[in-house]
């Protein structure tokens, strides 16, 4: 009959802190692989906010100028 390897506290500790490190090295490993793919998502969506903030006075401005010339 086999016995069953006894686990301390210690040991059960330091498994769960292996797995978390595995998982934010995983983690951080695929960010630096799609960096430039999660910047460029930053980027666009920043312009794309800032147009969708400040794009109608713009727009609101422009035609008030051919409004008027017309």
């Amino acid at each position: 009959m086999s016995t069953t390897p006894a686990y301390t506290l210690a040991d059960i500790l330091q498994n769960i802190l292996t797995a978390i490190q595995n998982i934010i090295g995983e983690v951080a490993k695929v960010i630096a692989e799609n960096a430039g793919v999660i910047a460029t998502v930053l980027v666009i969506g920043g312009v794309a906010f800032l147009m969708w903030r400040y794009g109608s006075r713009i727009f609101r401005g422009i035609t008030g100028l051919f409004r008027g010339l017309f």
